[in-house]
């Protein structure tokens, strides 16, 4: 249920609206770090008016679903913001890449999936897409876009004064849009986020991040993910914070922008995924750095990945000369399917023994341990009155005694309907029951795995990532840590680690790793060296041997749009022969083509 003190998001921004018309809500910033264009609430209205007016002029009724495809931009907060106003749900997406057929026809199923009414799009795409699908043809690629009705939200709608005359929600558990998930452990999915959902994640958001008035945020986020559409774009309709918007590119072209933009606007919060950090910290110099003033910043949320306390360190010691206080860095814990947010505010830190993690124990070591213990984040409590945070055995659905590792299941009044046409899935990850117990409740199967320390939370990783290894646990995220770190030629955060079935009479399952390295062309003994010291890294720190190495230019490893590394797809690709048949790769190594010497697990040789 919704708490009753809780409003929908259309009606929380028309009460905005009443009370601060000429407030300034959203800002623009360009490539070169300047404030490219401003829209007030008033704005705002007349913007989602005019597009809530046109829907029904475009056939689009209330019910239908409505592809929002933008680039980063205003027009997209107008046009999400319109779509709720007219009943209409908005299916925010990352807008294909003209040029590859691949691409479009990804963007038709996700279309046809959803039963897409209508595209909504602005002139810089649509400009885009015409000369990116003429090049496509050009290059004797077949392009198919779903058969849609493309309309503009940026010109031709009514340039009247608003009349606000919304369909706004009554029913908390009345579908407000479709978020489709990143596609990190399968294919894309819709998740039905209903008004009751919104309302209630926008105020968590408010209370656990300490957001009103006077708040500021930067986000260069993407807009049509669960990060930057909910926590960011919606708290931000609603009034949580004044927010200075930029495009994904921009950060990546020059990573010091976004940390540029919090100091020159006093930014007061700020979010982003794990890689960030570290790559704002390699991307900028002592120098650039200590010219920043970052003390206004309360809250750096860390999310969307697994935080590492490697990155903690170094991100908060780099930034110290800016003012940055370490009680800032805020991790967090949450996934699309309960609109974002389970836990907040990670405060604790954990070295666990490594031998009982493999086995599926938690189980702390004081500063004295051996040097493999295993150092975790906590992503924080669970903030939410109403929610319940359970760690179950994913396989017997029983719960995990204290200390034992097991699935994350969570019930809030955040927890999304279910996944769009998909009702039999929807009943097994939404409506879990837990066995054993008289818990009335039913659960949301996140995939994830972890414990509880206390109130805190720790993640540990993914179910269907979890590699058995020697009938040891082994996190794949601690192999690419291990990987990536292993030569200088390798590219941080491009590494995927995953494992095939056993064959040819090997007792053990075949761990493969994807490694892309740096720009550059490396000659035969280079791409041999990155190799062995992959292999020799790795059997160091988990006592495993690497069957496969495929080493590869930019591009290898298949990620997600905002980033995670999607090892299914990396799997698929690889069992294919996709990678090994790509341009990109250089070479593939596996024990008995390699050619070389071989680490060896104590009291074994090789296997071949």
């Amino acid at each position: 249920m919704t708490p009753a003190t809780t409003r929908f998001l259309p009606t929380a921004f028309l009460e905005l609206y009443e009370q601060a018309p000429e407030r300034l809500l959203f800002t623009f910033v360009d490539d070169e770090g300047r404030d490219q264009e401003r829209l007030t609430v008033a704005g705002l209205a007349a913007r989602a008016d005019a597009v809530a007016r046109a829907l029904p002029g475009w056939g689009v009724r209330p019910g239908d679903r409505a592809l929002l495809v933008h680039p980063p931009s205003l027009d997209f907060v107008g046009a999400f913001l319109g779509c709720l106003a007219a009943g209409v749900l908005p299916v925010p997406v990352c807008p294909p890449d003209p040029r590859r057929a691949q691409g479009v026809a990804a963007f038709a199923r996700l279309a046809a999936d959803c039963e897409a009414a209508v595209v909504l799009t602005n002139g810089e795409y649509e400009r885009a897409r015409k000369l990116g699908t003429v090049a496509a043809v050009f290059s004797r690629q077949t392009v198919r876009w779903p058969d849609l009705p493309w309309r503009r939200t940026d010109r031709g709608l009514s340039d009247g004064p608003p009349e606000l005359d919304w369909r706004l929600p009554g029913d908390p558990a009345a579908p407000a849009f479709l978020q489709y998930t990143s596609g990190s452990t399968s294919d894309p999915r819709g998740v039905v986020i209903t008004h009751g959902n919104l309302a209630a994640e926008t105020a968590a958001n408010a209370t656990d991040l300490g957001l009103g008035a006077g708040s500021r945020g930067v986000s260069w986020v993407p807009h049509f993910h669960d990060l930057g559409l909910i926590s960011v774009i919606s708290s931000t309709i609603a009034g949580n914070a004044d927010t200075w918007l930029m495009s994904p590119l921009s950060f990546l072209r020059r990573p010091a922008l976004w940390l540029e933009t919090a100091s020159r606007v006093g930014a007061t919060s700020t979010a982003a995924p794990n890689f960030a950090f570290d790559l704002v910290v390699r991307k900028t110099t002592p120098q650039q750095r200590a010219a920043l003033d970052l003390s206004p910043l309360r809250v750096v949320l860390s999310a969307g990945e697994p935080v590492r306390p490697g990155t903690v360190d170094g991100f908060l010691a780099a930034f110290a000369p800016a003012g940055l206080a370490p009680e800032a860095f805020y991790p967090a814990y949450g996934l699309a399917e309960c609109t974002v947010s389970v836990t907040m505010g990670g405060r604790t830190r954990l070295r666990l023994a490594k031998q009982a993690l493999a086995r599926g124990e938690a189980v702390p070591v004081g500063d004295d341990a051996p040097d493999d213990a295993v150092e975790l984040v906590g992503c924080g409590t669970v903030t939410k009155r109403d929610a319940r945070v359970r760690i179950v055995d994913p396989t017997t659905r029983v719960p995990c005694a204290p200390g034992r590792i097991g699935e994350i299941w969570v019930d809030s009044a955040t927890k999304a309907l279910g996944y769009y046409g998909r009702d039999a899935e929807s009943d097994e990850v939404f409506r879990a029951r837990v066995e054993g117990d008289d818990d009335p409740r039913s659960y949301l199967r996140t995939g994830d795995l972890g414990f509880f320390h206390g109130q805190e939370l720790f993640v540990t990783g993914r179910h269907k990532d979890l590699m058995i290894v020697h009938g040891r646990n082994l996190y794949p995220q601690d192999v690419e840590e291990s990987a990536q770190q292993a030569h200088e030629l390798i590219r941080p955060g491009c590494v995927a680690a995953f494992a095939l079935p056993a064959r040819d009479g090997a007792r053990d399952d075949r761990v493969v790793l994807l490694v892309e390295i740096k720009q550059g062309k490396p000659d035969d003994d280079q791409q041999r060296d990155v190799v062995r010291a992959v292999r020799q890294r790795v059997q160091d720190d988990h006592d495993v041997v690497v069957h496969t190495v495929v080493v590869g230019r930019p591009g290898t490893v298949r990620k997600t749009t905002s980033g995670k590394v999607r090892r299914a797809a990396c799997r698929q690709a690889f069992e294919s022969g996709a990678v090994q048949r790509a341009a990109t790769t250089l070479t593939v190594s596996d024990l008995r083509g390699a050619g070389e010497p071989l680490p060896t697990r104590p009291g074994q040789g090789a296997q071949r």
